[in-house]
């Protein structure tokens, strides 16, 4: 199959000794040669390779252990407790603030209100609703009461007060309501 002639004897390196000339013959010699070296080289690459993934794997095999750990730990019922109660305040904290925006700013009315209450009457409790006005006040004496059921209809900024008394025992109950009127 492969013919090799009769090799010249001669001395010259530049020139090779042999040449085939048939392409079958220099597709094996090119193999043998350069190939052996490709091969080797792809071999080489592949066993890098295998070699690596069992280091990748190590490495993959540890963050999972990592992250396990780490799920394990936020999926604790109190992170879960805590998790939802911190996301209602973000929420919550978000509603105040587009409420904010639009609310009208009422402090200096109701500080006017709290501070008009005589020292004899006790505030119990206090409701502002739109302009609306409800108190609950408690008091010993029935005089402090009517002059500041006076003062509160001689007022020319409120309207609608109405008084409604309870005695108990020691004590008089008072509950108060009237509308602020607007300018």
């Amino acid at each position: 199959m492969f013919k090799f002639g009769k090799q010249p004897q001669s001395i010259d390196f530049l020139q090779p000794s042999y040449s085939p000339t048939d392409i079958w013959s220099t597709a094996y010699i090119w193999l043998t040669n350069v190939g052996k070296y490709l091969l080797i080289g792809v071999e080489v690459l592949v066993l890098g390779v295998f070699f690596s993934r069992f280091i990748l794997d190590r490495q993959d095999n540890d963050l999972k252990e990592e992250v396990n750990a780490k799920v394990t730990l936020l999926s604790n019922e109190s992170w879960q407790k805590n998790a939802a109660v911190y996301e209602n305040y973000q929420y919550l904290l978000s509603d105040i603030k587009l409420v904010k925006n639009r609310q009208v700013i009422n402090s200096v009315k109701v500080s006017e209100l709290i501070s008009g209450i005589p020292s004899s009457l006790h505030l119990t409790s206090f409701g502002y609703s739109v302009n609306r006005i409800s108190l609950r006040l408690t008091s010993n004496s029935l005089n402090s009461i009517k002059d500041y059921e006076a003062s509160l209809k001689n007022n020319p900024n409120y309207s609608n007060v109405a008084f409604s008394i309870d005695k108990n025992k020691d004590e008089i109950n008072v509950s108060v309501t009237f509308v602020i009127l607007t300018e």
